[in-house]
């Protein structure tokens, strides 16, 4: 790896991976080789940099030892219902507010020490969360949000807890409520009192393009999957003008699929600089790696296609 250098080896692979992130967060690109030998499984999990960001990653890492990130989520209270639950189980934690722009969605983020990270980890899974159930399961962070925006108009707490696979990315994103408010909570989120339905699709991305389209003219929406169909719900307030942008927005249609978030939202802001809208949906594939896919109006893909290739971004 020419212009690579190693900045730091680790025994275990999440330690290496959760400093890679720290660092992405931070427009810092890193890269994980796994250095233990494939008969005995010994050696290191090595994290290294491009030359010229090392002085920068290791002043990022120093800031951040001793503390790993565990959860985070764009609104406080979840992280702070965690943050007690955890206190009343020995473990201090703290609740940092993330400045990067990039990760707009992750505006809040709770970190423990790395001395307790093993002791934790049967709540952040939530095995053990005692007193605490299951909710639901939401796959985008939106509608994470939209639900338990529900909830808190009901005086329901929540904790939100981020699931994450080996190779820390994101993969689901669970709800939990407390037990004696499971019933309440379950009511609250089926009869959506106060709600819409103005559609309903027959596949799941094509109900999130429509709901990231309202989002982006300001009209909260959610997605509610029932039996094959996926249904689309907005406040009753803003049924009129939902149905107004949607129907105005009829055809889409995919131009690329990228392996991250962040090529997506440049191709976006590309695309968006000539005056084609474009919306990005996060998927997960068969071997539950994330994709993204890029979506432009039909009549617009011929124009999109052309930009994207000509920039060298398909």
């Amino acid at each position: 790896m020419e212009d690579w250098v190693k900045l730091e080896s680790f025994d275990r692979p999440h330690q290496a991976e959760i400093r890679k992130v720290i660092l992405e967060q931070n427009n810092i690109n890193a890269v994980v080789i796994n250095a233990k030998d494939s008969l005995f499984l010994i050696g290191e999990y090595e994290l290294y940099v491009h030359k010229d960001d090392e002085k920068m990653a290791h002043a990022i890492i120093e800031e951040f030892q001793g503390l790993t990130k565990i959860d985070s989520f764009i609104l406080r209270k979840p992280l702070e219902e965690f943050k007690d639950f955890l206190l009343s189980k020995g473990i201090n934690s703290s609740i940092k507010i993330c400045s990067n722009p990039r990760y707009v969605l992750d505006n809040y983020e709770l970190y423990v020490s790395s001395d307790d990270i093993e002791k934790a980890m049967p709540y952040i899974t939530g095995e053990k969360l005692e007193g605490w159930s299951l909710l639901e399961t939401c796959l985008r962070t939106r509608q994470t949000r939209f639900r338990v925006e529900l909830l808190e108009e009901k005086h329901i707490p929540t904790i939100v807890i981020k699931k994450r696979d080996a190779q820390y990315m994101k993969a689901e994103i669970d709800i939990y409520v407390k037990t004696a408010d499971l019933e309440n909570a379950r009511q609250v989120i089926n009869d959506l009192i106060g709600w819409i339905k103005i559609e309903q699709y027959p596949m799941l991305h094509r109900a999130e393009i429509r709901e990231n389209l309202l989002g982006n003219h300001g009209i909260r929406s959610i997605i509610v999957k029932n039996n094959n169909e996926y249904e689309l719900y907005v406040e009753c307030n803003n049924e009129e003008k939902a149905i107004s942008i949607i129907n105005d927005k009829k055809e889409w249609k995919k131009v690329n699929t990228y392996n991250s978030q962040v090529e997506a939202d440049y191709a976006t802001a590309l695309l968006e600089k000539y005056g084609i809208e474009a919306i990005s949906i996060t998927r997960l594939d068969r071997d539950f790696m994330f994709d993204v896919d890029l979506y432009v109006e039909e009549f617009n893909a011929e124009n999109a296609n052309e930009i994207l290739t000509n920039i060298n971004i398909k």
